[in-house]
């Protein structure tokens, strides 16, 4: 049998008081401050990347626009051997960074990419050296011929993550 403890008041702060004296008065406060607090926080660790996006994704450009004519004649028959990702670089996941690349390339005759360059991005610097590194890398079969020119590629960083193409 449990042992029975007498009922001498609240003990709720600590403090003793006689069945008799005035109980100390609780306030139930606003419940839903506490509710909405709670939301909040555990919505934050709800996340499963990590990723926190504290930046807009800027509107990307219209690729037709930016193409000249003539460039890449060709281009839609190009099959990849190598297409590394781009790395999303660690201080722009850090930061909730977004945004975009638009890179330009030539496609040599043995499939090998050069004279890769930033055409567009935004935010502009953010995501260029990544790019770059990546599609200097890319590998194609061979095109034969003069090879491909100001070839364009759109990369996307968003939420955490890289596509290339829409």
């Amino acid at each position: 049998m449990a042992p029975v403890v007498p009922d001498h008041g609240d003990r709720r702060y600590g403090r003793h008081y006689p069945a008799s004296a005035p109980q100390p008065r609780v306030s139930a406060g606003r419940p839903w401050i506490v509710l909405l607090t709670a939301l909040l926080v555990l919505g934050g660790c709800a996340s499963k990347a990590g990723f926190r996006l504290n930046h807009d994704y800027p509107a990307p450009p219209s690729i037709k626009r930016l193409t000249e004519p003539g460039a890449c004649r060709g281009g839609e028959a190009l099959a990849a051997r190598s297409l590394i990702l781009p790395k999303y670089p660690r201080f722009a996941k850090r930061q909730g960074r977004q945004g975009w690349v638009v890179a330009q390339l030539d496609v040599l005759p043995n499939g090998q990419t050069s004279n890769v360059a930033v055409k567009q991005s935004a935010p502009e610097g953010i995501f260029d050296r990544s790019a770059i590194k990546a599609v200097q890398q890319w590998q194609f079969a061979p095109v034969g011929g003069a090879g491909l020119s100001n070839c364009l590629v759109f990369i996307d960083y968003r939420l955490g993550q890289v596509r290339i193409g829409r």
